[in-house]
């Protein structure tokens, strides 16, 4: 589902593009942008994309961590509440599985069930004035989360390829400079263009262990977008690829 107004979306992505997007501009974005911030938002969207990154996070090769991107705060919200109603739905469907199934797939039925068992997941938000009651009046509650936020290292864990934090949601935290080279996938969902976008895909182009490439799911239609910035940063010369193609070598490995 796209916006077919060229302008609207980078008038949107220009908004968005700031690394903070602080309650003002969330606010503004809301109101200038009704339209398309409610189409991006719309609840039964949400819930397919919800359902499919639990999907996708669970039938990937490379079982890396993972970043999901939204397009605002209540939205980050949202989608960790849904995604893990989903997670929840697919582990009930292993666990009835292995009550049915015959020798041959129980174990690797049962190392997934494991894994979604294992699975540590975590919201990181930016703190902001007002933000309880603000979120409290869009049905969202973020006391749990922040005080995760306070009294966990939730920048190391997710670092340590080891720790069982898996999956953070965003929407502008731990997109620019934030080195972790176990993170394999982004789900982004959020309108991006530029320098802002190029930094955010290159959290998962890092090579570790396994990984030789990282992987992006676009729900939002960058792709368009993915193009120019290629054409401005995608080579030494910064520049000389046309609107429509990508490199024949690009200089990242996704």
């Amino acid at each position: 589902m796209q916006l077919t107004n060229a302008n609207l979306t980078e008038d949107i992505e220009t908004l968005l593009e700031e690394a903070e997007v602080n309650e003002a501009q969330e606010r503004r974005l809301e109101r200038e942008f009704s339209r398309a911030y409610h189409l991006i938002t719309r609840e039964d969207r949400l819930d397919k994309i919800a359902e499919d990154i639990v999907l996708h996070f669970m039938g990937r090769g490379f079982l890396g961590k993972a970043m999901v991107v939204s397009v605002d705060k209540a939205t980050t919200l949202r989608m960790f509440n849904k995604v893990q109603r989903f997670w929840k739905m697919h582990l009930a469907i292993l666990e009835a599985d292995l009550e049915t199934c015959d020798d041959m797939d129980r174990p690797e039925l049962e190392a997934k069930a494991k894994f979604m068992r294992e699975t540590d997941m975590a919201v990181v938000l930016s703190q902001g004035q007002n933000e309880i009651d603000d979120l409290r009046k869009k049905g969202l509650d973020i006391t749990p989360h922040r005080k995760r936020m306070v009294k966990e290292d939730l920048d190391t864990k997710f670092k340590d390829p080891n720790d069982l934090f898996r999956i953070v949601f965003v929407c502008a935290m731990w997109m620019t400079g934030f080195d972790v080279p176990s993170c394999s996938t982004i789900y982004l969902d959020k309108p991006m263009r530029n320098h802002t976008l190029m930094q955010t895909i290159a959290r998962a182009n890092r090579v570790f262990g396994e990984k030789f490439n990282g992987l992006i799911v676009d729900y939002v239609g960058i792709f368009r977008d993915l193009q120019k910035a290629l054409a401005i940063y995608g080579s030494a010369s910064g520049g000389g690829i046309k609107p429509g193609e990508l490199p024949s070598k690009p200089s990242m490995p996704w």
